[in-house]
C-alpha cells in the first residue's frame, strides 16, 4: 500500500476531528437567532389596541408586529407605549438579564466558576451554549460575558450553582428580586429561559427588570460589548470567540444609532423576544418585545418605537414642595396633616431630594402635572391623566422639631397682639364716645397729612421744574385718555341701564294689560292685527303695481318717439339724396383687359359653365356700363 493512501484517511480524520470544536463554540448562535426573516404579512396582534394611544392628549404611536410590547424611560419609569404591557409571555434567553443581574449583586468578578456535570449535561440538546466541559473553569467575569453576548445556557446553569449553591436555590432568589422590584406576572423555573408553562414574564415586568439592571455600570459594559474572547483553560487549549447576537449594536442595516445593548431571546413556544436600551441626548429608553414573529420583525418594532420615543418624549426636573394641589395618603391624624401642608418638605421630619426627573410628551410641561405624596409608599409622584411621569422617594420620621426661643417669642407676641386686638374690640363697643372722637380727630389728621404732601411736592417741583413738567406731561397723556375711555363707558352704561328700565317698564304695562283684559279681548286686538297688517301689505303690493305699470308706459313713450325720430331721419335723407356720376373710359374696360383664366375669354353665345374664357377681351360696347344706356338708373344703383 503506498504512503499517500495510507496518510490521507488519518489527514481526513484529523481535519473533521478539529472541525467539531467551532462548531460546538457557535452552535449557540443557530439556537438562540433560529427565526431570522422577517415576516412580511402583519399578523393579528399588529392590529391589537396600543393603551397608551387612548391617553388623552398623548402621542400616538404606531403598531407593531409583537403581541405585547412596551417603552419605558430608563431615567424616570415612565411608560411612554403600551401595548398588552400586562399579558404573560413566555421570555425564553432574556430571562438572563435578571440571572447576570442577580450574579452582579451577590458575586465576586474574580470568582473561579468550576463547571460541574449537572451544568453541563442538564440542558436541552441543540440549546444554545458555548461548548464548555465538566471540570472546566472560568472567572465569574468571563462567565457574565458568555451569557449576555453567546447567551450560553451551561455558563448560566454553573453561575447559578457557584452563587445559589444549586439552580433550584438561585431561581428562588430570582423570584424574589422580581417581588421586590414590584414585578406581579413574572415567574420563573430555570436561570436560562428554556420553556417550560410555569417559566413566564410581562413586558412591563421585564422592562423593569431591565431598568434595575442598567442601573450596574458593569451590566452595561457587558451587553455594550460587540465581540469577546475566552483565553485557554484548564481544559481546553485555544481562544475561544464569540459575538454579541444583539446586532443593533453593530450589524449594516441594523445598527441603530445610540443602541446600549440588550438580550434576544427565541423558543418555539415564545416566538423571538428582544430586550433593547438606547441613549440619545441624556435620554436612555427600554424597549420590550415579545412574540414577534420573527427576529428582523423584533429588530423593526424596536427602532419604531425608539424613534417614537425620541421624538416625542423629553425628561425634565419639577421641584419639589408642598402645595394644596398636592394629594396626600397614608395620613389619618387631622393635625398632623394640616403641618404637612404647612411644611417645607425639604426640611426635617422628611428628608428628599429638591426635585425629580420627570418625562413630559411632546406639548406639555411641569404645569400640566399633578402630585401625590404617598406615605405609606414613601414615594412623590407626578402625573398626567393618572399615568406615572416620574418619582422620588422621601423619609418622615414625624418627630416634628421642638420651637425655638425665637420661634417662641413670636408666637407669644403674636398671642398679646391678637389679646390686645381683642380688648381694644371689647374697648371700642362698650366706650362710643371715645370712638366718635377718634373719628372727629380723622379729618384733621387727613387734612394735616395733605397739607404736608402738598408742601413736598411743592418743593420737588421747585427744585426739578423740568422734570415734574415731563412727569405732569407724561400722566396727563396717560390718565387723561384713561379718563375719557372711563366717562364714555359710563355715559354708556347709563343709557344702557335707561333703556333696560324703559323696556321693564314696557314690559310690565304689557304684562298688567294683558292681565286686565279677557282672552276674547286679547284674540280680538290678535285678529285686528292681523288684519292692519294684511291690508298693510295689499297697499305695498298695489303700489308696487302701479309703479310697475307707469315704468312699462314712460318705456313705450321712448320706443314711440325713437321711431319716429327714425322716420323723420329717413325722409330727411332720401330728400338730400344725390346721383353721383362715375365717368368711364371708352377705350379701357372695366377690368384689367386680361382674360379671367389663362385661355381664351368666352364668345357670346358661351357660357361659363363650358370651362371657355370670356370672348374678345374686348371694352364693353359704346364705353358704358354692362346693359347699356337703357339701364343707367340701375347702373347708378350699383355704384350707390
Amino acid at each position: 500500500m503506498k504512503k499517500g493512501k495510507f496518510f490521507l484517511p488519518l489527514f481526513l480524520a484529523a481535519v473533521m476531528s478539529l472541525t467539531t470544536i467551532p462548531l460546538q463554540i457557535y452552535a449557540e448562535e443557530d439556537a438562540d437567532t433560529e427565526e431570522t426573516e422577517s415576516v412580511t404579512e402583519h399578523p393579528a396582534a399588529y392590529y391589537d389596541e396600543i393603551q397608551s394611544n387612548t391617553i388623552e392628549g398623548w402621542p400616538q404611536g404606531e403598531p407593531v408586529d409583537a403581541d405585547a410590547a412596551i417603552m419605558m424611560d430608563a431615567d424616570t419609569g415612565a411608560i411612554l407605549y403600551a401595548k398588552n404591557i400586562e399579558k404573560r409571555e413566555y421570555p425564553a434567553s432574556i430571562t438572563k438579564i435578571m440571572t447576570v443581574l442577580l450574579a452582579l449583586e451577590n458575586g465576586n468578578l474574580s470568582d473561579v466558576v468550576t463547571f460541574s456535570e449537572n451544568a453541563v449535561y442538564s440542558i436541552e440538546f441543540g440549546s444554545s451554549h458555548l461548548g464548555l466541559t465538566e471540570g472546566e473553569q472560568l472567572t465569574l467575569e468571563q462567565c457574565l460575558y458568555g451569557i449576555m453576548l453567546a447567551s450560553a445556557n451551561e455558563i448560566s446553569n454553573a453561575v447559578a450553582e457557584h452563587i445559589g449553591g444549586s439552580i433550584e436555590h438561585y431561581v428562588e432568589m430570582m423570584n424574589e428580586k422580581a417581588a421586590e422590584l414590584g414585578c406581579t406576572n413574572t415567574h420563573f423555573v430555570n436561570v436560562h429561559g428554556l420553556h417550560d408553562e410555569n417559566h413566564y414574564v410581562c413586558a412591563k415586568d421585564m422592562a423593569i427588570i431591565m431598568r434595575e439592571a442598567l442601573k450596574n455600570e458593569k451590566f452595561r459594559e457587558i451587553i455594550s460589548t460587540v465581540e469577546y474572547s475566552y483565553p485557554k483553560t484548564n481544559k481546553v487549549d485555544e481562544e475561544r470567540y464569540f459575538m454579541n447576537h444583539h446586532k443593533m449594536l453593530y450589524e449594516e442595516g441594523i445598527e441603530y444609532d445610540g443602541c446600549i445593548g440588550g438580550k434576544t431571546g427565541y423558543t418555539d413556544e415564545a416566538g423571538n423576544t428582544l430586550v433593547t436600551a438606547a441613549k440619545r441626548n441624556g435620554q436612555t429608553l427600554i424597549t420590550v418585545t415579545l412574540k414577534s414573529p420573527g427576529l428582523y420583525n423584533a429588530y423593526d418594532d424596536t427602532k419604531v418605537l425608539m424613534d417614537y420615543g425620541f421624538a416625542s418624549f423629553s425628561d425634565a426636573n419639577i421641584d419639589n414642595k408642598m402645595s394644596e394641589d398636592v394629594e396626600i395618603t397614608g395620613i389619618e391624624d387631622e393635625q398632623e396633616l394640616a403641618k404637612i401642608r404647612q411644611a417645607d418638605i425639604l426640611e426635617a421630619p422628611f428628608t428628599m431630594v429638591g426635585s425629580t426627573k420627570v418625562t413630559l410628551p411632546s406639548g406639555l410641561s411641569t404645569a400640566d402635572l399633578s402630585a401625590k405624596m404617598d406615605f405609606d409608599a414613601g414615594s412623590l409622584t407626578y402625573f398626567y391623566k393618572d399615568q406615572a411621569l416620574g418619582s422620588c422617594s422621601f423619609q418622615y420620621t414625624g418627630e416634628w422639631e421642638p420651637l425655638t426661643e425665637a420661634e417662641t417669642a413670636e408666637d407669644a407676641a403674636a398671642s398679646a397682639s391678637e389679646t390686645a386686638a381683642e380688648t381694644a374690640a371689647l374697648t371700642e363697643n362698650q366706650d362710643q364716645d371715645t370712638i366718635m372722637a377718634v373719628i372727629k380727630k380723622i379729618p384733621s389728621k387727613a387734612a394735616g397729612g395733605a397739607v404736608y404732601l402738598y408742601e413736598q411736592m411743592d418743593t420737588f417741583i421747585k427744585e426739578h421744574t423740568v422734570a415734574a413738567s415731563i412727569a405732569g406731561a407724561v400722566l396727563l397723556l396717560i390718565f387723561v385718555p384713561l379718563l375719557l375711555v372711563a366717562l364714555s363707558r359710563h355715559r354708556k352704561y347709563l343709557q344702557l341701564m335707561a333703556q333696560r328700565e324703559e323696556e321693564m317698564e314696557a314690559r310690565q304695562r304689557l304684562e298688567e294689560e294683558i292681565e286686565q283684559k279677557s282672552a276674547a279681548q286679547v284674540e280680538a286686538e290678535l285678529r285686528a292685527r292681523e288684519a292692519e297688517e294684511r291690508l298693510e301689505e295689499e297697499k305695498r303690493r298695489s303700489s308696487v303695481q302701479d309703479s310697475e305699470t307707469e315704468e312699462n308706459d314712460y318705456l313705450d313713450e321712448e320706443d314711440e318717439g325713437a321711431d319716429k325720430e327714425e322716420h323723420a331721419a329717413e325722409d330727411e335723407y332720401t330728400d338730400e339724396d344725390e346721383y353721383i356720376e362715375v365717368p368711364v373710359d371708352d377705350e379701357e374696360p372695366l377690368d384689367d383687359g386680361e382674360p379671367l383664366d389663362d385661355e381664351e375669354p368666352l364668345d357670346d353665345d358661351e357660357s361659363l359653365d363650358d370651362g371657355e374664357p370670356l370672348d374678345d377681351g374686348d371694352p364693353l360696347d359704346d364705353g358704358e356700363l354692362p346693359g347699356g344706356p337703357d339701364n343707367e338708373k340701375n347702373n347708378e344703383e350699383n355704384i350707390f
